[in-house]
């Protein structure tokens, strides 16, 4: 049971760098506390498909820059579905560069946009990274039950 319970020190202390790093937000920390509410496997099952859905929606976005004429409101669609994502899991610094991708949309730059669109990468990539080590560690844990 000590196992369980430097585990689960380990999870919380990665959430606490991630907030000190600005990657997440509290609301991170509150996804992950619904999980006593929800079963054991919802954190666990909830990082891979934020993952795997912010993935492929920048790549999504990316596509649709190479175009030679960009659509913007395919890119607005694309830049709501990665916002509300990461705002409902606390990743604040892909939202807050949505902001600036939102911006650039507004403004119809496609550089600007090209720009906005690799500062959202290169941020997930840093969130990513961190994640999957939370899911390394809520594996680890839900193993010892």
């Amino acid at each position: 049971m000590a196992d369980k319970v430097a585990l689960n020190r380990q999870l919380l202390d990665t959430i606490t760098s991630m907030e000190v790093e600005g990657l997440v937000d509290s609301r991170f920390r509150m996804v992950y506390s619904l999980k006593e509410a929800n079963g054991p496997f919802f954190f666990a099952e909830l990082i891979p498909t934020f993952c795997s859905d912010a993935q492929t929606t920048i790549r999504e976005m990316t596509l649709a820059l190479e175009q030679p004429v960009v659509n913007y409101h395919e890119m607005e669609e694309l830049c709501m579905k990665i916002k509300g994502g990461t705002l409902c899991i606390g990743a604040h610094q892909i939202a807050l560069a949505c902001g600036d991708l939102r911006h650039a949309i507004d403004d119809r730059s496609k550089e600007r946009c090209t720009v906005a669109v690799d500062a959202i990468r290169h941020e997930f990539l840093k969130l990513h990274s961190k994640m999957d080590i939370v899911l390394q560690l809520e594996r680890m844990i839900i193993s010892h039950n």
